[in-house]
């Protein structure tokens, strides 16, 4: 089985009251070389906001409901359908249609997909607690960035073994959103080496180096379409994380992404609550999974981390990731009045 890996992370963010919520979150999205073409589609039709046309173009004078074409859809609305889908700067007070819409399209994709068993989408993310792992004992410089590569391969491993364990698998590609980890000094190009020998009877990675990918799809349209459609599942894994980091660390209190988590929040209850359950509607067992680490508190971290062999480390690495965790943000109706308002 061949598939190809989109990651992407939360580092150290603030809380809607200024407050720094000390962990790392590591995403990634698990997709099936044959099934790419499927969810690509569905991503990259959800941009026509034409319930009628359903299918997307790149150029406005291609569409058939342009005005060119006798249609109503005009060429600065194609435009703004072309938005980047980026969970951080969605905010309810100066996101347009286009961000609001097509980000709620492309979750109640994911539900939709689960609730149909289609098997479109496998991800894992695992979050760090900075706090209980004790960041102190790792030094001063690029400390994060040295924690995010060691736990990085972990979402990986885990997720090869539990969604594929029974599989011959082949990683074809390894993709990262562009940022901080582009220039660790052995990220991009030792860390899938290493992997690769980890992954032992479980798969093997045809191309070792890891390749930095811009969210941003406007990017590859203006200047080479290589990566045109691999940049939306780099935003699809930015999105889910976001809007499950939400629903869990309550980061926010704007309006729009308390919307978006609420589409998720179903599937991240059973994720939490009873992540091994195969009778699930949802249809998540050995596809989708959220974890943290570590349970108990680490207080020599660095002998842990850097002097246990592969196979301890592996060992007590099972026994300090746990999934139960009550969500911080609280049920939110979006229709329901704001009492403000009166």
């Amino acid at each position: 089985m061949e598939i190809e890996i989109y990651a992407d992370e939360i580092i150290t963010p603030k809380d809607f009251n200024n407050c720094t919520r000390n962990f790392i979150g590591i995403g990634c999205l698990f997709v099936p070389v044959s099934k790419k073409q499927n969810i690509l589609s569905s991503l990259i039709n959800s941009r026509c906001l034409f319930e009628s046309n359903g299918s997307w173009v790149w150029e406005p004078d291609q569409c058939p409901s342009s005005i060119t074409n006798g249609g109503i859809c005009k060429n600065q609305w194609h435009q703004q359908n072309m938005c980047e889908i980026h969970h951080t700067e969605l905010r309810n007070s100066r996101s347009s249609n286009s961000q609001r819409e097509i980000s709620k399209k492309w979750l109640n994709y994911l539900i939709e997909n689960n609730i149909r068993d289609r098997k479109e989408i496998y991800f894992n993310i695992l979050f760090v607690d900075l706090d209980t792992l004790q960041i102190e004992n790792f030094g001063t410089q690029k400390v994060h960035e040295n924690i995010y590569n060691k736990f990085f391969r972990t979402v990986i491993h885990y997720g090869v073994k539990s969604f594929f364990g029974n599989k011959n698998v082949t990683i074809k590609k390894v993709f990262h959103d562009k940022g901080s980890m582009e220039n660790h000094g052995y990220f991009p190009y030792l860390n899938l080496m290493k992997l690769d020998l980890d992954l032992g009877k479980y798969g093997l990675i045809e191309d070792k180096e890891i390749a930095f990918i811009d969210s941003d799809h406007r990017n590859y349209l203006r200047e080479s379409n290589d990566l045109l459609e691999e940049s939306h599942l780099i935003q699809l894994i930015d999105l889910l994380i976001g809007s499950i980091t939400q629903n869990i660390y309550y980061l926010s209190d704007d309006r729009l992404k308390k919307e978006l988590a609420m589409i998720v929040r179903p599937l991240v209850n059973r994720l939490l609550e009873s992540p091994s359950n195969p009778n699930s509607s949802y249809n998540y067992y050995q596809r989708q999974h959220i974890g943290f680490f570590p349970k108990y508190s680490l207080e020599n971290a660095t002998y842990f981390l850097d002097t246990l062999s592969h196979e301890q480390f592996e060992n007590y690495k099972k026994g300090n990731i746990y999934t139960n965790r009550k969500m911080e943000m609280p049920s939110y109706d979006p229709k329901q009045t704001n009492l403000s308002l009166w």
